[in-house]
């Protein structure tokens, strides 16, 4: 999604935006914040346990320049940010809360149970997704009663983007993330995660017939780094009144259930024709 130049992150067209042309989208600016994160303060000892992304505004696509700082660099857990600059206007802010790895309590807590789903590698790919190997998952495996409302029409929202996911009853699917975030890094566990963060706003914010909301962030909370290259994401819940909107994702690995994804959003007016 990017190249360097000197301290400046340079966007490819792999990061263009859906919004508006001339931008890029809420997955490269998170990915990239998520990069330099973990590049200036992550560590084996280290569980990004909170990672916020605030975008702010729709970021241009030209060079970015990134800066962190450590909020709180306690023994237990550090707090760090991230801010993304485009032609000095701040565009996008990010925030990881990361905490030290201790012993696990002895008296157990009943934990949220693993996910019955097909392997991926056993389910059809999309090929509608360039930066992602997306493998829906049957609706028949759905935890959630997730039913399409009534009423509605393509012709009085914005163009689709989730393909064979648009029926509320399949937001489900395994996800690999392809390429890099910045030229010559492979993507660790935790920029996976970054890099297909956003994803959750489309899949918990779309209509049948398209996507009206535009997210204003995303928060994940993990509880463990992911294992593998697979994750998975299961829509378990949209609210929205008055053109605000909340949604949240589970996600998974293949080992089980990681943590959740919330996704806040506005509604958007038309911007691109169908």
């Amino acid at each position: 999604m990017f190249e360097t130049d000197g301290d400046l992150f340079v966007p490819t067209r792999a990061g263009r935006g859906y919004w508006q042309e001339g931008t890029l989208t809420g997955a490269a600016v998170a990915a990239l914040t998520g990069f330099v994160i973990e590049r200036d303060f992550g560590g084996p000892e280290l569980v990004p346990t909170r990672f916020c992304v605030d975008m702010l505004r729709m970021p241009p696509a030209i060079p970015l320049r990134v800066t962190t700082e450590a909020i709180h660099d306690g023994r237990r857990l550090k707090l760090i940010e991230a801010r993304i600059h485009a032609d000095g206007k701040l565009v996008t802010r990010a925030t990881c809360q990361f905490v030290h790895r201790a012993q696990q309590p002895e008296n157990p807590t009943w934990q949220t149970p693993a996910w019955d789903a097909p392997h991926p590698e056993t389910l059809p790919a999309m090929t509608r997704f360039s930066r992602w190997d997306a493998r829906p998952i049957p609706a028949a495996h759905a935890r959630v009663a997730r039913i399409a409302p009534l009423g509605g029409e393509a012709a009085r929202g914005n163009p689709p983007v989730l393909g064979d996911l648009a029926e509320p009853e399949t937001r489900q699917m395994w996800m690999k993330a392809l390429g890099e975030i910045v030229a010559g890094h492979p993507l660790t566990p935790f920029t996976q995660i970054a890099m297909t963060g956003d994803f959750s706003s489309p899949l918990t914010h779309s209509s049948r017939f398209g996507i009206d909301f535009v997210n204003t962030d995303f928060t994940v909370y993990l509880h463990r780094q992911p294992q593998g290259e697979w994750l998975g994401y299961e829509l378990t819940g949209h609210l929205s009144e008055a053109g605000v909107a909340v949604g949240e994702c589970r996600l998974h690995d293949l080992s089980g259930p990681i943590g959740t994804i919330n996704v806040a959003a506005a509604a958007q007016v038309r911007k691109r024709p169908a």
